[in-house]
């Protein structure tokens, strides 16, 4: 029988006793054995009563913990959101470059760009199409310096080419001009004929001259002849 029974039969007696004193049942139940069955149950209420206490304390610690944890997952999540929030706000420097449409990357990127992994995931696409944009603006630098590089030579060559015939012009009137100055000199001073073309002209040269030799001085004390 439990606790609750006992008790519950034993309040059941007391309200008999109560009523009629002198009945048969009141006979039967001396106090004596009243109050040895009250501690018994006395001893029994306690004995439950603990033992709820103590499973009443373990689920008040098991629900502390829960909602403690609840409490740092709510916190994390708050947390998490704003991060999220503030990512979303963030202004990326991709999202003002002209970058060519999906139908076009397709067509003109190379197949390491598009497996089938890259688009079917939003971000590893908009990398993949950023890197795309990188690799054709690296080729039309490079187109763009070979074709300057080609214009700079055009017009270097084309300046050479005009100068060849004035250098030509200026070699002839020089040559002239070296004939004519051979012409004028006096003929005791002309230098041979004309170097030919494309030789250097030797400079012109004076024969030297007889320096006149020191005479022996007579001494004073020999007579004249």
């Amino acid at each position: 029988m439990s606790a609750d029974a006992s008790v519950e039969t034993l309040l059941n007696t007391l309200r008999q006793l109560a009523i009629d004193p002198n009945s048969a049942q009141a006979q039967q139940h001396q106090p004596g054995a009243l109050i040895a069955k009250l501690r018994a149950i006395n001893r029994s209420s306690n004995t439950a009563a603990n033992g709820k206490r103590e499973v009443t304390a373990q689920v008040r610690t098991a629900i502390n913990a829960t909602n403690l944890q609840l409490q740092n997952l709510m916190y994390e999540k708050r947390h998490l959101e704003r991060e999220i929030e503030k990512c979303r706000q963030f202004a990326f420097i991709y999202q003002d470059i002209p970058i060519h449409d999906l139908e076009e990357f397709q067509a003109s990127a190379s197949e390491e760009l598009q497996t089938p992994d890259i688009l079917a995931d939003e971000h590893q696409l908009m990398l993949s199409r950023l890197r795309f944009e990188l690799l054709q603006a690296k080729k039309d630098a490079l187109d763009s310096e070979r074709k300057s590089i080609v214009a700079d030579t055009e017009a270097f060559q084309k300046d050479t080419d005009g100068l060849a015939k004035p250098l030509e012009d200026l070699g002839n009137l020089m040559l002239d001009v070296q004939q004519r100055i051979q012409k004028l000199l006096p003929a005791a001073t002309a230098s041979p004929s004309p170097a030919p073309e494309g030789s250097t002209p030797q400079p012109l040269t004076e024969e030297p001259k007889d320096e006149p030799k020191d005479e022996p001085m007579q001494d004073a004390s020999t007579p004249a002849s």
